[in-house]
């Protein structure tokens, strides 16, 4: 939960103390970010999944 809270946060202040294309620029950024930790956590996982099984 307090991941959520930091990236909830991180998120407010961004966009009230910088320019609306900073704050869309940086967004972008944590959002491909968020994007390849999901992917490379997937391929972390799969592969346990089928020597479990």
């Amino acid at each position: 939960m307090k991941f959520l809270y930091l990236l909830k946060h991180l998120l407010t202040s961004v966009w009230n103390n910088t320019s609306p294309f900073q704050a869309a620029l940086i967004t972008a950024f944590l959002i491909v970010v968020l994007i390849v930790l999901i992917i490379s956590v997937i391929q972390v996982i799969v592969p346990f999944t089928y020597i479990a099984i």
